[in-house]
């Protein structure tokens, strides 16, 4: 009976495992008047996988976001906040090639990776080293054929505000559901992504405050593809249609062209640039609405624990220029990140991510990491 108990205290402590994140952040704003901003935040995660046939494994994850934040604007404003949220809380149902995800997790596709317009689940935005994101309630099944082709279904619970892309909320009464087939294409693949709302007639918590006289169906199309031919070069384009009154979004398209290289210079510098235009008007060819961004990313490890990088971004239709400058040192589960940024006092990318307005203007961060 002893030795039945420690193999099966032994097998679980094998299956099971404990690690965590913790981050602090001071953010100073070269500018008057003098702003500062300081942070911690612990996510501590919780994994366990359990064999339950000889074909089905099952997968457990579990995560909270513990987060608390100080800002200071000088001789004025003395800000505090504190939260704690689950941030990830999924089940998975697993064989060779298919697996069920349930509950709360991060979907996130597409070929893109500065500029995305099948940014519609997560809103990661490609300056955070931590690359932090909500997930959302789903559903998710998945299954791979064995020549690289794979379909995604998936149907999400609608929260209270908006994600990725989106200006207004969902219904909260009614599931989203969508689907994604990846093919291989030659030297790489081609994805057609689809997906189906309703928007809700209360829409005090989305970004264009109104009230609909119903809810109203939101239909999205995405088209992606990436090849490796030398270089990597890949399109992702999406359209979406808002069966609205005749207001100023019933149709939106974007699209990203891009491309990277690593040239052989020192160490290796890969370079990335992506073009994105965004378009929204009340008809399919007449928008009211435009956005034009270039993007270019420059990445130089200088030795095995120092790396560089920087980002800029172009905005044509305002003549705007955004700068990001990142020098990492990565000391085995320790990460230091001194970043220096120069942008206009708003972004009009990346409104869902909570980092626009703190890298308003020109300022400095620090930020340590200790993953355990």
């Amino acid at each position: 009976m002893l030795f039945c108990l420690l193999m099966k205290h032994e097998l679980f402590s094998q299956n099971f495992a404990f690690s965590g994140q913790v981050s602090a952040l001071h953010l100073s704003k070269i500018e008057k008047p003098w702003q500062s901003y300081t942070g911690l935040r612990y996510i501590p995660e919780i994994k366990w996988k359990q064999p339950i046939s000889k074909t089905w494994n099952f997968d457990l994850e579990a995560s909270a976001n513990a987060y608390g934040q100080l800002g200071v604007i000088l001789h004025d404003t003395l800000t505090t906040s504190l939260n704690i949220k689950p941030y990830r809380v999924w089940g998975k149902f697993s064989t060779e090639r298919f697996e069920l995800r349930l509950g709360l997790q991060k979907i996130s596709f597409g070929s893109a990776a500065m500029l995305r317009p099948l940014m519609w689940f997560d809103h990661m935005d490609p300056r955070d080293p931590l690359q932090l994101t909500d997930g959302v309630y789903a559903a998710l099944g998945r299954y791979f054929f064995q020549n690289n082709a794979n379909i995604w279904l998936w149907g999400i619970w609608p929260g209270k505000t908006v994600k990725g892309w989106e200006i207004l909320t969902t219904d909260r009464h009614r599931p989203e559901f969508g689907g994604r087939l990846q093919l291989p294409a030659g030297k790489g693949e081609v994805a057609l992504s689809g997906h189906f709302r309703y928007l809700g007639a209360d829409q005090s918590h989305g970004y264009m405050p109104m009230n609909l006289e119903k809810p109203l169906p939101e239909y999205r199309l995405g088209l992606d593809g990436k090849w490796d031919i030398g270089p990597g070069i890949w399109f992702e384009g999406t359209y979406t249609y808002s069966d609205l009154p005749a207001i100023a979004i019933k149709h939106t398209k974007m699209l990203t062209l891009g491309a990277d290289y690593t040239f052989g210079l020192g160490n290796g510098l890969t370079a990335m640039s992506e073009q994105f235009f965004y378009q929204m008007g009340p008809e399919m060819f007449k928008s009211s609405s435009t956005l034009s961004f270039t993007a270019l990313s420059l990445t130089y490890p200088i030795s095995l624990t120092h790396s560089i990088s920087g980002m800029v971004f172009y905005q044509w239709d305002t003549q705007g220029w955004y700068r990001f400058i990142n020098w990492t040192i990565n000391l085995n589960k320790i990460s230091l990140h001194l970043i220096a940024f120069w942008n206009p006092d708003s972004f009009d990318l990346y409104q869902n991510t909570g980092n626009s307005n703190l890298m308003g203007g020109k300022g400095i961060q620090l930020l340590f990491v200790w993953n355990h």
